[in-house]
């Protein structure tokens, strides 16, 4: 069984940047997608990132910032409402690069510069499952567009392939110490579509956010123009309260019908959005995860395309290393876990934390918080960006006693900004080899209130 160095399986962002990052050191690289070319990075998404993700890899990998028609519309800020929509936060990020993409478009070039590179594309490819040699992945089974079974076999396997995590989920988690399946209050159902409106939408440099728990219950509405008449509005559900995403978007355009009057449907679609904390390990013998597969999201907003890019260049210099070491074990690749977990996962993670105290709040708490100012609008977007809530005691005082009616929910809040603090502590100080790591991850367990 003769195969390339690298089999990466899923062609999205993640796999798409995975690839190239190891094709263009000359690594023999086999990219392998479900989807017919033409279709690969079709995908539910609000289709926003910001152009310094694609900055920061340039000395990994050299993926072209998007440009052109790959862009739709420039970010200037955010409005978030209150449920009842009487409250709108205006955010805005000086400075800022965050854009909207064409995420269809920017796609498929970012998978044909992966191709140009040298990687190898295998679309129409649905693979089974991994190939294990002795607690080793060492390659994977997949059906061809031949529709017979075959095998591949690579030094190192990555599962790229999204929230279904196709490999993943077939490996034994108490070897991998990789979740197989997720928990429902760390699923969020989505539904989204574009359309073209006749009316022209204010201000569309600001993305627009709505909290609103009878609409979308422990999710949030999205409204993200690409331009001055082109609206990506979608709105997510967290699983566990089993509505359909796609009926409850339907009552969102009957409310806002004056808005969507005589609109054009360009692309309607639903999907899953895993929200919770990076996989706890994200290597193993001859194994990486990367993007949606290795839970790389942001848990309060489902954004994952910068943070994919990011954690698809870190694994790419990974394995690069590990194949000139000619060790692609656990221990070969564990740097991959090092470099994520203590520059990225330190925001992420603790977010966590603060979208599980979210999720039960009711809209009337909601309102009060918006309507009081208890969490002010730079607070969010500090928070958003970094994982951490600004405080001091006197800030702590004025808010009790803005939101005296609440007053229970903000002693909550208190523990949840120390829980949060303890998180960014436990990742900033992820282990630096294997050997300390289930001592970690029990203080993770007992944080985030998990069994092991």
């Amino acid at each position: 069984m003769v195969g390339p160095d690298v089999i990466v399986v899923g062609a999205g962002t993640a796999g798409a940047v995975t690839a190239a990052a190891l094709a263009s050191k000359g690594i023999e690289v086999a990219l392998i997608d479900k989807h017919p070319k033409e279709k690969i990075g079709v995908k539910v998404c609000g289709d926003a990132t910001s152009i310094g993700h694609f900055t920061r890899i340039r000395s990994i990998v050299n993926i072209n910032d998007p440009k052109g028609d790959e862009i739709r519309q420039k970010v200037e800020g955010a409005w978030l409402y209150s449920p009842d929509r009487k409250i709108k936060f205006e955010l805005v990020e000086e400075g800022g690069t965050g854009i909207i993409i064409d995420r269809f478009k920017l796609g498929m070039r970012i998978l044909k510069e992966a191709i140009d590179y040298g990687a190898e594309l295998y679309d129409s490819t649905f693979v089974k499952e991994p190939i294990i040699d002795q607690d080793q992945v060492v390659g994977v089974k997949y059906r061809g567009k031949d529709r017979n079974l075959h095998d591949m076999s690579g030094k190192v396997v990555v599962d790229a392939s999204g929230i279904g995590a196709i490999l993943r989920t077939k490996l034994n988690p108490e070897k991998t110490f990789m979740n197989r399946e997720l928990a429902p209050k760390d699923v969020c159902n989505c539904y989204r579509e574009v359309r073209d409106v006749e009316t022209e939408i204010e201000s569309p440099g600001f993305i627009r956010l709505s909290f609103d728990q009878e609409l979308c219950p422990g999710g949030y509405l999205w409204e993200f123009p690409r331009g001055p008449h082109s609206m990506n509005a979608g709105l997510g559900v967290m699983s566990h309260h089993k509505l359909n995403a796609h009926g409850q978007f339907n009552m969102y355009l009957e409310r806002e019908k004056a808005f969507y009057k005589d609109s054009q449907l360009i692309h309607g679609g639903g999907g899953r959005v895993p929200l919770r904390r990076p996989q706890d390990n994200l290597v193993w013998n001859g194994f990486l995860l990367v993007g949606d597969a290795g839970t790389q999201v942001k848990p309060t907003d489902g954004g994952g395309i910068g943070i994919s890019i990011n954690a698809a260049a870190m694994a790419g210099k990974t394995i690069t290393n590990a194949l000139e070491n000619d060790n692609v074990s656990l221990e070969g690749l564990w740097d991959y876990n090092v470099d994520f977990m203590t520059t990225i996962a330190p925001v992420n993670a603790p977010l966590a934390i603060m979208k599980d105290f979210i999720i039960p709040l009711p809209s009337s708490i909601l309102n009060t918080v918006f309507h009081n100012k208890i969490i002010e609008g730079n607070d969010l977007l500090y928070g958003n960006a970094t994982g951490e809530i600004s405080g001091g005691f006197i800030k702590t005082l004025q808010r009790a006693y803005r939101g005296k009616r609440i007053l229970g929910t903000l002693l909550k809040f208190r523990s949840v900004i120390k829980k949060m603090g303890i998180a960014r502590e436990l990742y900033e100080n992820f282990p630096k080899t294997p050997e300390t790591f289930l001592a970690w991850r029990e203080k993770i367990f007992k944080l985030y209130g998990e069994k092991n």
